[in-house]
């Protein structure tokens, strides 16, 4: 069953729903560098992501499929229903159809689709780089307030199924913490070569969280979103590096 208000009671007096509340870390979107591939020669804007649950609630994400389902998937191919389960005041819980998980080949897991968005914008405000990367494996990685109602002081989710044939596995964030994706992991990095052979100037790094509005959050103001400055462009200096896959 789907509740229609967040948060709202199902009749006057009674149990409300306990939900997350999904916010980028500034911090670590700020943890962010320029480096040149040296085989390919592209210039790389890489950043750390990260998605931090302020919620009086778990996000608690399940994904599940039948073994047919499984076995008919192939490589690029392979995904599950993910379902968000919501716990409610006087402890029962619902589930609700969010979308679906893709299994990720470079990074060996499945991530949940939808949770985050990239963008770099001009000084005109005009979107000039957007990533594709819009999915996380989520886990508990860094506490990201641990004053927090509910917070507990181990992580309740620390890993995703990495078999590809998995037909249910779970995922989230717990209250009061982040999951985390390093600047060098595949997908945290733009492709700005372009930019490096423009003059040098300042350009907006956003990240947003549930860009699309599918995860059922407290906050009414959801989609979340935080930036910071980076300055691209000739002259500015470069290391060398790029992007990897990991786990």
């Amino acid at each position: 069953m789907l509740a229609t208000v967040p948060g709202a009671a199902s009749a006057a007096g009674g149990p409300t729903d306990v939900l997350p509340s999904l916010k980028p870390l500034q911090q670590d979107l700020a943890d962010n560098d320029l480096v040149r591939e040296p085989v390919t020669g592209i210039t790389w804007l890489r950043f750390t992501g990260s998605p931090g649950n302020y919620g009086a609630g778990e996000l608690h994400v399940i994904g599940r499929r039948t073994q047919a389902e499984a076995a008919a998937a192939t490589p690029g191919h392979n995904v599950m229903p993910a379902y968000q389960q919501i716990t409610r005041s006087d402890g029962t819980s619902y589930e609700v159809l969010i979308g679906d998980m893709t299994y990720h080949d470079e990074h060996k897991h499945f991530h949940m689709n939808g949770i985050s968005r990239y963008r770099l914008t001009n000084a005109s405000g005009t979107v000039v780089k957007e990533s594709p990367k819009v999915a996380f494996c989520l886990v508990d990685l860094k506490a990201a307030d641990s004053t927090l109602p509910g917070f507990k002081v181990n992580p309740t989710y620390s890993s995703c199924s990495h078999n590809a044939n998995a037909t249910t596995l779970t995922m989230g964030i717990s209250v009061g913490w982040a999951d985390v994706y390093a600047k060098d992991l595949v997908g945290q990095s733009f492709d700005v070569s372009d930019l490096m052979n423009l003059p040098a100037q300042q350009y907006t790094l956003e990240m947003t969280t549930n860009p699309l509005g599918i995860l059922h959050e407290a906050n009414p103001a959801a989609p979340q979103s935080t930036s910071v400055q980076v300055t691209i462009g000739q002259g500015v200096p470069v290391g060398v590096g790029g992007p990897r896959p990991g786990a």
